[in-house]
């Protein structure tokens, strides 16, 4: 299906002259200072909400990025549609970037930026924004609402900590962004960049949130949801004026895994439609 979608390249310097084309799906590709930042997008016209969607890990031996999770769910929602892929996985061959980048560039913060961009040439306002991911793809969301402000995430069973996750494939992503540091010195120098609480504390920002946990995720709750929780109350007050809405749900089949489609679409629906 996406192999089916036409494919519009642009450079970052041209982005604000740049004129949707006059058909509703595509895939726009932004190259910015040699790194392509890529979004799969459907343009629903009556639409007067914006969803944005990341995605979780993926197997490098079986496809190559982009990657767009869930791009055969575009048409199930009356929204616009956005769903972006992380760069950072076209830095080596590894399952989950984070939005981290390099040393140099924080990736998912340059994401941000042309979203936002994108919405405000989709004439939407930040309030009519929500952002969905699960897993890894729910840490992007967490960081890309508390970037684009007024904006909304909806997450499942995410990241928090991204220390916290599966030793492999954080080694591997440290492998490939952080090269020629050590965890702790990465830890040191760019905790903001991989704890959501720590990120909300740099840009003085709480966004609204959420949050959707399997309590049967046994893991998920150690070391992702309870940490989270429990930072939040270093987080002043001023900085903690939006809603923080948890919906804890069991389902031991599941564990780490999101809800299924019906379900998910479900809940957005229900979210957005408040």
């Amino acid at each position: 299906m996406v192999e089916n979608f036409e494919k519009i390249n642009i450079k970052l310097a041209n982005i604000n002259a740049f004129q949707f084309p006059k058909i509703d799906r595509f895939i726009l590709s932004v190259n910015s200072q040699d790194v392509n930042f890529e979004f799969l997008i459907k343009i629903k016209e009556s639409a007067n909400k914006l969803l944005i969607m990341g995605s979780g890990a993926y197997d490098p031996n079986r496809m190559n990025p982009p990657v767009f999770q869930r791009h055969a769910w575009i048409d199930d929602f009356e929204e616009t549609v956005i769903i972006y892929n992380d760069p950072t996985l076209y830095l080596d061959k590894i399952t989950i970037g984070w939005g981290q980048g390099t040393i140099e560039r924080h990736y998912l913060r340059e994401q941000s930026q042309i979203l936002d961009i994108l919405i405000k040439k989709l004439n939407f306002h930040n309030e009519e924004v929500y952002f969905y991911g699960s897993s890894a793809g729910g840490f992007m969301s967490l960081m890309l609402a508390g970037f684009i402000k007024g904006s909304k995430a909806i997450v499942n069973n995410p990241q928090t900590v991204v220390m916290n996750f599966w030793p492999a494939p954080i080694r591997d992503m440290l492998n490939a962004c952080y090269p020629s540091l050590s965890k702790e010195e990465v830890e040191e120098r760019f905790l903001y960049r991989i704890n959501v609480v720590e990120f909300y504390k740099k840009v003085g920002y709480v966004p609204p949130i959420y949050y959707l946990q399997n309590i049967s995720a046994k893991r998920d709750i150690e070391k992702q949801f309870t940490p989270f929780i429990e930072s939040l109350k270093s987080v002043s007050d001023e900085l903690f004026s939006n809603m923080l809405n948890l919906s804890l749900y069991a389902n031991e089949e599941q564990g780490h895994k999101p809800m299924n489609k019906k379900e998910t679409i479900e809940i957005i629906r229900r979210i957005i439609s408040n």
